[in-house]
């Protein structure tokens, strides 16, 4: 859209009073150009960098691509995509999901690792990345999980646990979510809530709690956490390829993931297998249609010390979006 005289006039005022001192302070002055790759950063994030006047883009690379593979170009900046092919790149996804490419930047192998070469780049250039992903009707290229945790509901709709996880922590009342889905046909999730964030949001609404369990019990928390699901599921809905793993019913977990307990990495990953063996009767009581389930379970707490707590947790629903439609569609 073209931007009006009035709208540069607020902005060049914005950038004096506002945007300028605070670039100063973050040591942005100069900046006018930056990079993100990695794991994806939240859309708020991204979209506040930009307003600052930093034109941050996604990347999207590997050692084995001497780093390009898609980059963003200018006028064509989103916050869930990694851009178009570098040129000079091919780019192509194969049946099951898996993003592919080929460069005349690409890697000749790996030192004395001729079984690693040869499992990675196949005999006509091309180079097996490990993640999922696929092109939007612009053409840009949206990694949503790595390929061998993508797998489908019975319908065939893609499901990516990863990349509905990454959306739910993008909003700071949720620390940790596990989404379930494979196999099924609707997915279903765990949510920790973020004790902090959650704990603040409760005491301005003078919300009387007595400790995560019974926070993460009350109906306020359900609804608040019912809200960012279903933002979620709207997001989810404008996208044809994922609208169909919209979740459908959640519960809040009694308990904070545990590295201690083997739930989580050391790096704080979820161990989704173990959790899900572990957590199987929560699962089936998602999936039957329960509306509480009652656990037990053996907690460590910080000080060393070792108890059992027992909660009645409630299963919410949620609302999803075109699900029907799409249903008579495929």
């Amino acid at each position: 859209k073209t931007v009006s005289g009035r709208d540069r006039w607020l902005y060049r005022l914005g950038e004096l009073l506002v945007y300028g001192p605070l670039k100063n302070v973050l040591g942005f002055s100069r900046m006018r150009l930056a990079y993100t790759a990695g794991e994806a950063i939240g859309p708020d994030i991204f979209e506040f960098y930009r307003s600052l006047g930093i034109n941050i883009k996604q990347l999207y690379g590997s050692t084995e691509a001497s780093v390009f593979i898609c980059i963003q170009p200018n006028g064509q900046v989103k916050p869930d995509t990694v851009g178009t092919p570098a040129p000079e790149v091919e780019v192509k996804i194969t049946d099951n999901g898996e993003v592919l490419f080929r460069s005349p930047g690409v890697f000749h192998s790996y030192y004395k690792n001729p079984e690693a070469t040869i499992d990675t780049k196949d005999q006509e250039g091309w180079v097996h990345t490990g993640d999922a992903g696929f092109f939007d009707e612009h053409g840009h290229l949206k990694i949503i999980d790595r390929a061998k945790d993508v797998g489908k509901l019975t319908d065939g709709t893609l499901y990516a646990p990863k990349y509905l996880e990454n959306k739910l922590k993008f909003f700071p009342y949720i620390k940790e979510a596990v989404a379930f889905g494979n196999g099924q046909d609707h997915v279903n999730a765990f949510i920790n809530i973020d004790l902090e964030a959650v704990g603040n949001w409760a005491e301005r609404r003078g919300i009387p709690y007595a400790g995560y369990t019974d926070l993460a019990a009350r109906d306020e928390v359900y609804t608040l956490i019912q809200e960012c699901i279903g933002k979620v599921n709207a997001d989810l809905a404008e996208d044809d390829k994922l609208a169909g793993s919209q979740i459908k019913r959640f519960l809040i977990l009694h308990k904070e993931l545990d590295a201690d307990d083997g739930e989580l990495t050391r790096t704080r990953k979820v161990r989704r297998n173990f959790v899900a063996e572990r957590y199987a009767e929560l699962i089936e009581a998602l999936y039957t249609g329960a509306s509480s389930h009652n656990v037990e379970a053996q907690v460590k707490f910080e000080d060393g010390r070792s108890g059992t707590i027992r909660a009645e947790l409630k299963i919410w629903e949620v609302e999803r979006f075109g699900i029907q439609e799409l249903r008579k569609a495929s």
